[in-house]
């Protein structure tokens, strides 16, 4: 994989082999790692099999080196981490923190790349209607 996921805060790598690495806390407060598939649109998830969480919860992601909350200033429901690609170019990447929804943009200036079947319960928030 020639792209690279950063944190915004600390500047740390989240991508490792084939996986982006996030520590995620639950609604009961449980927290774990989790691993998401690096490639835009593709919403596999890796998780122990004893960490829980129900569809449409809202989880807590963070930063597995810095520890700080990758929720974006858009939306609490959105996390957000840096994308570099291949050639050290940079843009932001932001994606739904609900378990099971699909929702991600890649930012790339004033214009978006868009991925899910549930990127509209965003869309106005970015405006992008």
């Amino acid at each position: 994989m020639k792209e690279s996921y950063l944190c915004p805060h600390c500047k740390g790598f989240l991508n490792v082999d084939e996986n982006i690495v996030f520590t995620v806390k639950n609604k009961q407060g449980n927290t774990d790692i989790i691993f998401l598939h690096p490639e835009l649109g593709n919403y596999e998830v890796v998780k122990h099999k004893l960490f829980s969480y129900e569809d449409g919860e809202h989880l807590e992601y963070r930063c597995p080196i810095c520890h700080k909350k990758l929720a974006s200033d858009i939306h609490d429901k959105l996390a957000m981490i840096i994308y570099v690609d291949e050639t050290q170019g940079e843009c932001n990447v932001l994606f739904s923190m609900v378990a099971g929804e699909k929702s991600t943009f890649k930012m790339v200036g004033e214009n978006a790349e868009v991925f899910g079947e549930h990127t509209e319960h965003y869309m106005d928030l970015l405006g992008m209607r």
